[in-house]
């Protein structure tokens, strides 16, 4: 019997930007789309975990079919037979919000379950979506807001500039993963709850599980996690809660780590 540490492991957890796809060409590299497929054939499990909507998800099919998908970090979970996880914005703080763009205009990505608008767009949303590579968002107006129906809301705003949004706002989670915006979730939310969501509906404990990410709202994830791997691209912050730090992510690092732990040969 292999006694190594990921001869136990039952599912594994990806990031998408950063881990799976390079930000340097907006591709999987060839090792990780071999690798993932290898994790198939051995009958582990494959998930995605990310701060991307559903709606920013269907380039991931042409790499690879994964069980489920834990979007917008963990709080819209779904997989082949429908919704697992789904959590929305207390309304209350979706309320406040919308006086604070009013009082003190900034960009700011509302999420619905099936759609996403910007209130408006500057040059820092066309640094992103350059960065991830995905289209500017539609543009609509505050009324469009349904307070009961926001999942998440990503502020444009850099880091150091959300101190008022964090005093007015005490039921949700922050977490910022890019220097240009951050991502605002419901309270006790992250992507580690979305992994408990799945874990539990699949009979699979936290301890054979691996994950693997390269920004602040992977740091929970990757506790959570029997083995968390941190990507040689990723923050100092995140190296430092990982049990390993892999190659980058353009540096087979998904595959690395894998033969690393002896999940794969």
């Amino acid at each position: 019997m292999n006694d190594r540490p990921g001869s136990a492991i039952r599912a594994v957890f990806f990031d998408i930007d950063g881990t799976l796809i390079s930000f340097r060409n907006h591709a999987m590299p060839e090792s990780t789309q071999k690798a993932l497929h290898a994790l198939r054939k051995k009958d582990i499990r494959v998930y995605v975990a990310t701060g991307r909507s559903k709606m920013m998800m269907p380039f991931m099919d042409r790499y690879f079919s994964f069980d489920a998908y834990l979007t917008l970090n963990g709080q819209y979970c779904y997989g082949k037979t429908g919704v697992i996880r789904k959590e929305t914005i207390d309304s209350g703080e979706i309320v406040r919000l919308k006086e604070l763009i009013r009082q003190r205009p900034f960009p700011c990505l509302f999420v619905e379950e099936h759609g996403m608008f910007l209130n408006y767009a500057d040059e820092t949303v066309g640094e992103l979506c350059r960065l991830i590579d995905h289209p500017v968002p539609p543009v609509a107006g505050l009324d469009r807001v349904r307070e009961n129906e926001i999942l998440q809301f990503v502020p444009f705003l850099k880091d150091g500039e959300e101190g008022f949004l964090k005093a007015a706002l005490k039921k949700v989670e922050m977490t910022r993963s890019v220097p240009y915006c951050f991502d605002v979730l419901p309270a006790g939310g992250g992507k580690d709850r979305g992994m408990e969501a799945v874990l539990r509906r699949e009979g699979i404990a936290p301890e054979e599980t691996m994950a693997f990410g390269d920004g602040f709202n992977d740091i929970g994830m990757l506790s959570y996690a029997g083995i968390g791997v941190a990507m040689g691209n990723a923050h100092d912050a995140v190296r430092e809660k990982a049990d390993f730090v892999t190659r980058s992510v353009d540096e087979d690092g998904v595959l690395h780590a894998l033969r690393h732990f002896g999940v794969l040969d």
